[in-house]
């Protein structure tokens, strides 16, 4: 069973279920071994800390992900994935609420939809797959 730790502001609702199946659904789709995933919603004051901090960008994004492997090497370490290893610590995804409330309002979603949506996005970038 993977195991999915989801960790958000006392000031912020969201559906902690749906966040979930976001990330099980990705998983199930790429994934074939038990996994380890942090998902942390956050205010702006702390996602332009953490952007900061790791991207060296001081304004504010929807999310971030942290890899718990070294992503240089993923050619070699993704294999991992699909064997029958015990567990693997995928990684970490931070989602801005305020931004993904932003977003929700600009594109005519619900703000879960959103994050969910975003919470997917980082996923993806955890298992390697990324964009220009």
């Amino acid at each position: 069973m993977n195991q999915i730790s989801i960790k958000v502001g006392s000031r912020y609702r969201v559906d902690r279920k749906k966040i979930r199946s976001s990330v099980e659904k990705v998983l199930s789709e790429h994934a074939r071994v038990e996994c380890v995933v942090s998902v942390s919603i956050v205010g702006e004051r702390r996602m332009r800390e953490l952007h900061t901090q790791y991207m060296q960008d001081p304004t504010i994004t929807d999310v971030l992900s942290f890899p718990q492997y070294d992503p240089t090497q993923l050619d070699k370490n993704f294999p991992l994935l699909v064997v029958n290893d015990p567990i693997t610590v995928l990684g970490d995804i931070v989602v801005c609420f305020p931004e993904a409330v932003r977003e929700a309002r600009k594109l005519g979603k619900m703000v879960d939809d959103q994050i969910c949506f975003l919470v997917e996005h980082g996923m993806l970038h955890l298992l390697g797959f990324h964009h220009d």
